[in-house]
């Protein structure tokens, strides 16, 4: 009898002892997930985040689209894009034909590693400038025309700003530097929610005037004042030139029109 009394003894203390370990498991379990929800809630209402993080997007740029966005940019084989220190940007670029174009602008935000897309871009915030070639340009466009390639291509589903749907509300205003124009637009987030943009473009025909290179840089309306300086002193650096034929300091070329007009 006394050994079965010391057995049940000794299966009491071990039940004992199984239960605090579980308990001390537990509450040790809790603590981590208390201290875990403590930090993402810190880190998550820091004050460095942008108030305007919720339209912190440019559609497809920065990857954020549901596909690639299609620019049209088609590197130069053993070539790769560069910036310097002074931020300038330059890349050679092939055109529909094959034939090497080479591009520029002087850009403050930096350059992005990709092989489809020529973009320089702070993550940390909503301005971004990057380049998009149209093919096939018909000869003397008229105005109607270039805004509606433009539209096509750049504000269409497959451009950077469509991923979520075609931008509404758009229109082109012409600026005081040649072939530059200032375009504003709603576009829509990932979320489905309206951000309204303010974006310019400069264009330039190449490739025997049947290629069209565009550089885009803009920001949200809200953001576009404060940076207008910046966006068009990008916009003016810009220059695509054939890359057999001249040299980057060809005089500007400006794109005629049907009608006689000139822009």
């Amino acid at each position: 009898i006394s050994t079965i009394m010391t057995r049940i003894l000794d299966l009491l203390i071990i039940f004992f002892l199984a239960i605090n370990l579980s308990l001390s498991l537990q509450l040790q379990c809790l603590d981590c997930k208390i201290k875990r929800r403590n930090f993402v809630a810190t880190v998550f209402t820091l004050p460095f985040l942008p108030t305007e993080a919720t339209i912190a997007f440019e559609g497809g740029v920065g990857g954020l689209g549901k596909t690639k966005p299609e620019t049209g940019i088609l590197f130069q084989e053993g070539s790769a894009p560069i910036q310097n220190r002074e931020g300038i940007v330059e890349a050679e670029i092939l055109s529909n034909k094959g034939n090497p174009i080479i591009v520029r602008f002087r850009s403050p935000y930096p350059l992005l590693s990709s092989t489809t897309g020529l973009e320089s871009r702070d993550l940390q915030k909503l301005e971004s400038a990057f380049v998009q070639v149209i093919d096939g340009v018909p000869p003397n466009p008229s105005k109607k025309l270039l805004f509606s390639l433009l539209s096509d291509n750049i504000l269409g589903s497959k451009g950077k700003f469509g991923a979520y749907g075609t931008p509404t509300d758009i229109k082109f205003r012409e600026t005081d530097l040649p072939n530059v124009f200032k375009v504003t637009f709603t576009a829509y987030t990932p979320s489905m929610r309206e951000s309204d943009r303010t974006v310019l473009l400069n264009c330039k025909l190449v490739d025997e005037d049947d290629t069209l290179v565009v550089l885009i840089t803009g920001t949200t309306n809200a953001r576009f004042k404060s940076e207008a300086k910046t966006l068009f002193t990008i916009a003016e650096s810009f220059i695509a030139v054939d890359a057999p034929k001249t040299s980057l300091g060809r005089k500007k070329k400006k794109i005629k029109l049907s009608e006689d007009e000139e822009f």
